[in-house]
């Protein structure tokens, strides 16, 4: 097997951050300007990312699948005079699979480009020109053959490549805990991979959800032995992540839920969401409603470094050096014990600085630190290849 580098002229196609923009208002010219498109593969590649914008995504895997079919390479932004070409490494999937490096590099002056790669790949791979690849298909039953076959290619790989499958592997809900649970100065929520037939746990309350699922799809508190049987009753899938529930509810009875983004094996704090629900996520937490939730969200990220990377910047570092990814994103709390809770490392995180800043002022200038970061991770990267390579 070997990796070529083709100099090839692609075409951007709007990606999923850049139709942010436009939808749903002028939904019908895009439309139409899609229905006018001559390269099938290009029409197919922009019905798949419309759909994915507006949550279609049966539909959007459908058009993908055809797209992939007839070409693997497609562009998403293309500045005049980029600074940095990158090549994002991805499979067959929706932005649950792959990490959207649109979001991170938008507006930045950084082309890029994605590569898909399936099971079908054999032989020898043609692949744009580039500076530096980066993997972005996460962990998952259906991804990890096709990670397998990237690790292949990464030693034969002829620009800067960042991020490796085994790290991405360990991200597994379960393997996490099992990489993490002899620490002290951090928790990971036990978890065990279950069956149909034994879905259950040592004592009540747990939470279930159904393997390869994420932002709360199929995610369930089970209280009870009735609520077990009721959820028995209703689902069906295969195999499913049993885990410990963790209060981490503070004394105002509110839950609060940070990602944090490590670039480069540094932290970087992309939100902090509170709700009074367990389950908590920053749409469903309606931030853009309380003043006194984002005045407490702006203090936490103006603070994040003096006061939460003073305190957990060791459990942080330990994290990012297990896992030993050079992306990876991380969804965790503090429980009322003052631990350090982490519940999930994923390198396809979505980070992005999308929200109003009429109602979120404070959130663009902390992002853009986070995307800048990045953008010297890559820069790095390049320039170490190259020095190995003189």
């Amino acid at each position: 097997m070997q990796v070529r580098i083709v100099d090839r002229e692609l075409v951007a196609i709007p990606g999923t951050r850049e139709l942010g923009d436009f939808l749903p208002d002028q939904l019908e010219r895009l439309q139409q300007d899609i229905a006018q498109e001559a390269d099938m593969a290009r029409k197919f590649m922009r019905m798949f990312f419309l759909f994915q914008s507006l949550s279609l995504d049966e539909f959007a895997v459908e058009m993908q699948q055809k797209a992939l079919a007839i070409e693997r390479s497609y562009r998403l932004l293309a500045p005049v005079a980029p600074r940095l070409r990158v090549l994002a490494l991805a499979g067959p999937g929706t932005m649950s699979d792959n990490a959207p490096l649109d979001y991170v590099l938008f507006d930045q002056n950084i082309q890029l480009d994605v590569f898909y790669f399936d099971e079908q790949i054999h032989g020898d791979i043609e692949v744009p020109e580039h500076d530096v690849a980066l993997l972005v298909l996460g962990e998952s039953d259906k991804n990890n053959p096709i990670l397998d076959i990237i690790e292949k290619c990464r030693g034969i790989w002829p620009r800067a490549f960042l991020n490796h499958s085994q790290g991405i592997k360990l991200c597994a809900r379960d393997r996490l805990y099992e990489l993490f649970k002899s620490q002290k100065s951090l928790i990971i929520p036990h978890t065990r991979r279950v069956s149909l037939a034994n879905v259950q746990w040592e004592a009540f309350p747990y939470l279930i959800r159904p393997v390869d699922t994420h932002a709360g799809d199929g995610f369930f508190k089970i209280d009870n032995k009735v609520q077990r049987e009721e959820f028995l009753q209703a689902h069906q899938n295969e195999f499913y992540y049993a885990s410990q529930y963790i209060d981490y509810s503070q004394e105002d009875g509110l839950f609060r839920k940070m990602r944090i983004a490590l670039i480069d094996r540094k932290p970087y704090i992309c939100h902090c969401a509170i709700d009074h629900q367990w389950m908590v996520h920053y749409q469903s937490a309606h931030m853009e409603l309380s003043s006194e939730k984002r005045n407490e969200e702006a203090r936490f990220m103006a603070e994040f470094k003096t006061h939460f990377v003073a305190r957990f910047g060791a459990a942080l570092q330990l994290i990012a050096d297990q896992i030993d990814l050079d992306y990876v994103v991380l969804d965790c709390a503090v429980d009322r014990m003052g631990k350090l809770v982490v519940f999930e490392a994923d390198n396809r995180g979505w980070i992005h600085a999308v929200d109003s800043a009429d109602i979120y002022p404070y959130k663009q200038p902390v992002m853009q630190q986070a995307f800048d970061a990045f953008i010297a991770m890559l820069q790095k990267a390049v320039d170490s290849f190259a020095a190995l390579n003189m």
